[in-house]
């Protein structure tokens, strides 16, 4: 059986020597070549469908993780949304009156807001700046049509009433 198998080789070896056997070789050779190729578009497609498989299941995964950090972020938003609006009307209701005090003597009126603002531009006037101002006592004298101040414990002065 081993001579069948050496004398078989014996002769192929013979025969590619021949021309007849170097075209047999160059098409075997050619055929193995279109098998291969045939082979690795087989493969090269195969394994573009599995990309495509994986990408939409990447997708859906996404999706449905997405999904879940919704449902379970939406409870905690909506408890915050309360919360920020319950400060800011917490925060409305916190906020005192705004109160005005309005001093009137023998037909003249004067808002002592807006005698502490005189005060105040009369002390810069001065030559002072406005944010030394600790302390600020306004005495208001109607019949003399006045209103004194001391800023600081230092400082003296008067400004017109009204």
């Amino acid at each position: 059986m081993q001579e069948k198998k050496l004398n078989k080789a014996v002769s192929d070896v013979k025969l590619m020597k021949t021309p007849e056997g170097k075209t047999e070789v160059k098409n075997a050779v050619k055929d193995a070549t279109k098998k291969v190729e045939s082979k690795v578009g087989d493969v090269a497609e195969a394994a573009a469908k599995k990309a495509e498989v994986v990408e939409e299941k990447a997708k859906e995964v996404a999706k449905a993780t997405t999904k879940a950090v919704v449902e379970k972020a939406e409870p905690v938003v909506k408890k915050a949304a309360t919360k920020a609006k319950a400060a800011t009307k917490a925060k409305k209701e916190k906020q005192p009156a705004k109160t005005e005090i309005i001093v009137q003597y023998q037909q003249n009126a004067a808002n002592l807001g807006e005698l502490e603002d005189k005060v105040k531009k009369q002390f810069v006037a001065e030559g002072h700046r406005a944010g030394c101002i600790k302390t600020l006592n306004i005495y208001v004298k109607p019949e003399e049509y006045k209103a004194y101040y001391v800023i600081n414990d230092k400082f003296f002065g008067s400004v017109d009433l009204f």
